[in-house]
């Protein structure tokens, strides 16, 4: 007996697409959530006030809509309550000065605020964005291909021919600096420096470790030429119509449903074992929309497996931690930078490239960075919807934390478990941002702080508060994510498959493994 063709555990984003692909080729999909809201990371809720809708952990979404599932459905998938809000302000960064540097859509604004830095991180701007132009058509289809595979052989033969030997060469330089050496390859001025380093420290990329520099060089000019796009009222919304669409291919999505073990019968997944005991047998296969570790320590008996693999994914490295600060405010913040700051839809402090090094090096040393990196997060400055009227949301990530802290940086924290130390490390946060943003706390009318171990025992993918599912160094990226050998979804068992952040192409809403991966499958 088979209760159906595919088993998909966890409803991240990617999960969603692979069993939305597979249904619309007719296969019967179930997908299981331990938890009870699906979408694993991208997940909105009241999570301050009633009225007051927060993304509670990501939030940008330039590149799903970049994805092929979105090309393809994205009628669909508008028709079933999805909408987007898109800021012609993308990001900033603020400075101790009172400074700031924003990008906007508008090219003159955006060439205004170089200018005032610098005259050559101006023309510099123009260079990058020039580059970028002549070598993203052809890099950027690589995020979007298995690793390694013909398919993407192809493109890089067409991308040496199309851009040369130099130009090729200079690109592969370009991608593996790190991400220092990317800002002072192109600028000479310490705060437009500044403004990039920010994007690489998004993933795991402290501004010295080589291979970073592929985020800031991507990001900011995407965001200045379309505007950063998030979910009209909130995240979940995506999440939702994407489900609506699944269901209406007969594909189903099961919350409270934790699965315990994969069930292998002759060196083949044949289905799951939930916590209350129950079997459910899978015709064609169980894909885990889970991280290695998970697999190899919980939901396999070790027996079934080869030493070697296990060895391989229990030395899975993660990254630093995250703490999610969310905010119910009474009006806009007031920046020392600008009245027009309070609508960017980032603002970014570091503030300089140095502040950044540090409280890297903190993290991975187990300390409490004395002033962590911020991503200020201002969602209802371009979508109102989010909040009553003439109120608004905040959401702050803070990068990077040691899962497990052994010191406080500042000898102020006594410390222990996250529960007890994280309202005082979210006042050190306040702090930091009511230096940029004098105003902050005469706003604030509720705060929820979601510390490393909460994120962890909301989404078992944020391992340790890990955001983005696994470190993205090099030697754990591309065709090595998530180890050497095992970057196209298989596993040694027969029918059983692993998709999402801790595969290729990595972390971010790029929808892009549940794709390849249910490609894939539907080639066999």
């Amino acid at each position: 007996m088979h209760d159906t063709d595919y088993i998909i555990i966890g409803s991240g984003h990617n999960g969603l697409v692979c069993a939305l692909k597979l249904a619309q080729a007719g296969h019967r999909v179930l997908v299981l959530e331990q938890a009870q809201q699906p979408g694993g990371a991208s997940r909105s809720g009241e999570a301050t006030l009633p009225g007051f809708t927060h993304d509670l952990y990501a939030t940008n979404i330039g590149l799903f809509l970049g994805s092929q599932i979105y090309q393809e459905m994205k009628t669909e998938f508008h028709q079933n309550g999805f909408d987007l809000a898109v800021s012609d302000q993308p990001f900033a960064s603020v400075f101790p000065d009172g400074d700031g540097i924003g990008v906007y859509t508008d090219p003159e604004k955006t060439m205004e605020q170089f200018r005032r830095q610098s005259s050559h991180d101006a023309e510099a701007w123009q260079a990058l964005l020039t580059f970028f132009d002549q070598t993203a058509p052809h890099f950027l289809p690589l995020l979007q291909l298995p690793l390694p595979s013909w398919p993407a052989a192809r493109q890089l033969y067409r991308m040496w021919r199309a851009l040369g030997y130099a130009k090729t060469v200079e690109l592969g330089s370009m991608i593996l600096k790190s991400p220092r050496q990317f800002a002072e390859h192109w600028f000479e001025n310490e705060k437009v420096q500044a403004l990039f380093i920010p994007w690489a420290f998004h993933l795991d990329f402290g501004p010295d470790v080589s291979g970073g520099a592929q985020f800031p060089f991507v990001e900011p000019p995407l965001d200045h030429r379309n505007g950063m796009a998030i979910a009209k009222g909130g995240i979940s919304n995506l999440i939702t119509s994407m489900i609506k669409a699944l269901e209406k291919r007969g594909g189903q999505v099961l919350t409270q449903h934790p699965v315990e073990k994969v069930l292998v019968q002759n060196n083949r997944a044949a289905g799951v074992m939930l916590g209350n005991g129950k079997a459910i047998h899978a015709k064609k296969g169980v894909i885990g929309n889970i991280t290695p570790t998970q697999l190899v320590t919980k939901l396999l008996d070790r027996e079934v497996l080869p030493d070697t693999y296990v060895e391989r994914y229990k030395k899975f490295r993660y990254g630093p931690g995250t703490m999610m600060i969310h905010l119910a405010l009474d009006g806009p913040l007031e920046w020392n930078a600008g009245e027009d700051f309070d609508k960017f839809a980032y603002v970014h402090i570091g503030p300089y490239v140095e502040d950044v090094a540090r409280t890297y090096a903190d993290a991975l040393n187990g300390d409490l960075p004395a002033s962590p990196m911020l991503v200020v997060g201002q969602q209802t400055a371009f979508d109102p919807t989010r909040a009553p009227e003439g109120k608004h949301t905040l959401w702050i990530q803070v990068r990077a934390l040691p899962a497990r802290p052994k010191r406080d940086s500042l000898n102020e924290i006594q410390i222990g478990p996250w529960e007890q130390m994280k309202e005082a490390y979210a006042d050190r946060v306040m702090k930091k941002l009511e230096h940029y943003a004098p105003n902050l706390l005469s706003r604030v009318i509720a705060r929820t702080v979601f510390s490393p171990r909460d994120l962890e025992i909301a989404n078992p993918n944020l391992v340790g508060g890990d955001s983005i599912s696994g470190s993205h160094h090099l030697d754990q990226h591309f065709l090595f994510r998530p180890v050497p050998g095992w970057s196209r979804y298989k596993t040694p068992i027969d029918g059983l498959y692993l998709t999402g952040a801790s595969t290729w192409p990595g972390g971010g809403l790029n929808a892009t493994s549940g794709y390849l991966l249910a490609q894939q499958l539907l080639k066999s």
